[in-house]
């Protein structure tokens, strides 16, 4: 097990990277994210097991997910993308897997989300 301050660090140093666009990227991996962080893998999953309550897939792609659903609502020309755009733009390498973790996660397919927000 990790002491207290390595386990404060490294929940820091992992919101920082939520705030920054470095999981936009395509080939992020649990061992990429721990070099990022100055840490081993074992650490990192235990904190994003732990504090985020997801595996390292799930915590990625909810980023992803929530980083397109706010350019959906706040930039009107990303709802006239293709969804295989919207799936390249957040970091997914295919539009099917894009979709159907959008499903997942919103309930609505990509294409039913961007309907109903244009239609409010």
């Amino acid at each position: 097990m990790m002491n207290t301050n390595t386990e404060a660090t490294l929940q820091k140093k992992l919101e920082k990277f939520e705030g920054s666009r470095h999981f936009l990227k395509p080939q992020m991996s649990l061992s990429l994210l721990a070099t990022l962080l100055k840490t081993n893998g074992k650490y990192l999953s235990y904190i994003i097991n732990t504090h985020r309550e997801k595996d390292f897939n799930n915590y990625i792609n909810e980023l992803r997910i929530n980083y397109i659903l706010a350019k959906l609502e706040e930039d009107k020309m990303y709802r006239k993308y293709k969804i295989s755009i919207l799936a390249k733009e957040c970091g997914f390498s295919s539009a099917g897997k894009f979709a159907t973790i959008f499903k997942k996660m919103t309930l609505h397919s990509p294409s039913d989300f961007i309907e109903s927000i244009n239609n409010n």
